[in-house]
């Protein structure tokens, strides 16, 4: 089976849709503001002030954990059902054909008071939490063993796509929606960030600005998508998963030749063209051991990237969005191919999570 992307949502910081935030995030928009109810301190003149962050205003205010997450998710798959042009609820012969998989952070972490050390824990707890009010909030006639959760963070999405044709085919599905969501504004999520030093203050500028957002695309079979005819298809190229056994986000060593490998394992099919020169969206946020990993997988891909291969890195506008940055940025590169402002037919997009798991995928423009 092979899969096309045939359709989009969005909501961020920048645009309460897809369009709107993608477009920002090309122009190099940003809307950072005070999250005044999250102080740090100043070690130097020892006051504390506000963090700075990227909050989308209205949406999520009021909000914590699990209800933020409700919020975006409805907000990015309401604008997916209004951009595609997607049946209604009435239509359960649609509906009853397509999946479900919700991309969250890492639900063992010590972001949720989680044991790290737990290899294989139950994602039970998010299911009950998240996934089954979200299925109900949306009312629409997605049948729940169709729906699934991946706690993978960042490289949740690329994963997602890594194994949407394996997910599909075993579930006699048509199509997939992947949705991801998180924020790094949420006030218990800021204390864990400022816990570990990882936020953005002026005696630690190789920090993160936190953000939030919630991104989601719908995975197509190309059989269903050529009897729809929707508005929109790009085609997955390929994908590559891959996972280091240190966590370089806390700390661990951080060489980047699993990022490296997973992109050149990316490339390879499209390697007799010569070095790929087009555009490749990555999550570097500012800190250390992001711009580390790049550095060193971008010397082991010197046979992989031309010298001017263009960087897109929708941090700059909407902060890091945590588990919803690898949807964020897929969105990103199917509209850079869906609009014409991709320096090439394909757009490569890679992302990397603090606990190793990296992914990365290429897409590429249809001749329709």
């Amino acid at each position: 089976m092979e899969v096309v992307v045939t359709g989009l949502g969005m909501v961020s910081p920048v645009g309460r849709d897809v369009v709107t935030s993608c477009a920002a995030i090309r122009a190099g928009l940003a809307r950072p503001q005070p999250l005044p109810y999250f102080e740090a301190l100043d070690e130097a003149s020892q006051e504390t002030g506000p963090i700075t962050g990227h909050p989308i205003r209205a949406l999520t205010e009021g909000f914590t954990l699990i209800g933020r997450w409700l919020r975006l998710s409805r907000g990015c798959i309401a604008d997916l059902i209004c951009q595609g042009a997607l049946p209604d609820a009435t239509h359960a012969s649609f509906w009853r054909l397509t999946g479900l998989l919700v991309i969250t952070p890492y639900h063992n972490d010590d972001r949720f008071m989680g044991d790290a050390e737990d290899a294989s824990p139950s994602t039970e707890p998010v299911r009950l939490a998240y996934l089954e009010p979200l299925l109900e909030a949306l009312q629409l006639p997605i049948e729940e063993r169709n729906a699934e959760v991946l706690c993978l963070g960042h490289a949740g999405a690329l994963h997602a796509i890594h194994q949407a044709k394996h997910w599909m085919e075993s579930h006699g599905l048509e199509r997939l929606i992947v949705v991801a969501v998180d924020s790094y504004c949420e006030p218990l999520t800021l204390e864990w960030l400022a816990g570990h030093r990882r936020l953005k203050t002026l005696t630690n500028p190789c920090g993160l600005m936190p953000g939030e957002a919630g991104a989601c695309f719908l995975l197509e079979s190309t059989l269903s998508a050529r009897r729809r005819q929707p508005p929109m298809q790009v085609g997955v190229s390929s994908a590559a998963v891959r996972e280091e056994h240190a966590d370089p986000g806390q700390g661990g060593r951080n060489p980047g030749d699993v990022l490296a490998g997973c992109l050149a394992e990316s490339l390879a099919g499209d390697i007799a063209g010569g070095a790929f020169g087009g555009s490749l969206v990555l999550d570097l946020n500012g800190e250390n051991w992001r711009s580390s990993e790049w550095g060193y997988a971008r010397v082991r891909l010197r046979d992989y990237l031309r010298d001017d291969v263009q960087l897109m890195l929708p941090a700059t506008s909407v902060g890091d969005t945590g588990a919803a940055s690898g949807a964020v940025n897929v969105c990103v590169a199917i509209r850079a191919l869906a609009r014409g402002y991709a320096r090439s037919d394909k757009v490569l997009v890679a992302s990397s999570s603090e606990r190793g798991h990296v992914g990365s995928a290429f897409f590429k423009r249809l001749e329709r």
